[in-house]
């Protein structure tokens, strides 16, 4: 597909998760490129039927999304994109805030509803992008390169928001800022041994960790508990330390920094009487 197509279709896609169905978000992006225009030229240049046309520009006119400009024949011009963007922000900010404030009015959850089960390879992904996009200070990940690529973008936020990144994987990775400790190892070899997991923690306190399958049944712990993001935290220990000495790799500063929270076991030893 060509990558104006693409552009495009993501576009379209992105509308449609806002609430625009696929008519409407056809529509407006085909006047967004050409306006004003009649019925008949978004219907050549959007690929929405004609006989759909015109109820659907009704619909966006009456939502203030489209405004009739001209008659015989009648043109249509959209509302200015920045405009849009504008009122979907107020709209959702608005109703999150209303969602926080019901949430705040319920029933206190129950202590082990700081860890849950998530089903499907897509909701997996969806968390790891939710938990990229709440971090505050840093990010660590253990995964392979196609859930990396997945994950290119938000990481790639991240880091411009000012997030320390720190990736480890035994495939190779792609272009993403921070750094990066990866063994090459091609996927398609790998996966001839071991299935596809992740570890990702966020900040040191929200983790998630488990299988990384493409598949619907494919299941991953999102967690705040301290002992789950610990056993996370231990994990990620492990393969980088292993990393620094099959490669004679200084990760001193990497293991330094995830280990600001466990017990300071070298410490202890040295301060422990000799038995």
């Amino acid at each position: 597909m060509p990558r104006k197509a693409a552009l495009e279709e993501r576009i379209v896609a992105a509308l449609q998760r806002l609430g625009f169905t696929s008519s409407d978000a056809r529509i407006y992006l085909a006047l967004v490129k050409r306006h004003p225009a009649t019925g008949y030229e978004l219907a050549a240049g959007s690929g929405v039927p004609r006989s759909a046309i015109y109820a659907t520009l009704s619909q966006l006119e009456s939502r203030g999304l489209v405004n009739a400009v001209q008659r015989r024949p009648t043109r249509y011009r959209p509302l200015e994109p920045e405009r849009l963007l504008a009122q979907l922000d107020a709209r959702f900010r608005e109703d999150i805030e209303e969602l926080r404030a019901g949430f705040a009015n319920l029933a206190r959850p129950a202590a082990d509803s700081r860890t849950w089960t998530v089903t499907g390879y897509a909701a997996m992904l969806e968390q790891a992008r939710a938990l990229i996009a709440g971090s505050l200070e840093t990010i660590h990940a253990s995964l392979w390169r196609r859930e990396a690529d997945a994950l290119a973008e938000p990481l790639r936020r991240a880091a411009d928001a000012g997030r320390r990144i720190v990736l480890f994987s035994f495939t190779p990775l792609p272009d993403v800022p921070g750094r990066a400790l990866s063994y090459g190892i091609p996927e398609a070899e790998l996966e001839r041994h071991w299935p596809h997991r992740i570890v990702l923690l966020a900040d040191r306190r929200r983790a998630l960790l488990g299988g990384a399958a493409d598949s619907q049944d494919n299941q991953a712990l999102v967690s705040e508990d301290p002992a789950l993001v610990e056993t996370a935290i231990s994990n990620l220990v492990l393969d980088i330390t292993l990393y620094g000495h099959r490669f004679g790799a200084d990760t001193s500063v990497v293991v330094a920094g995830l280990t600001t929270r466990l017990a300071p076991i070298e410490e202890l030893l040295a301060r422990a009487a000799p038995r």
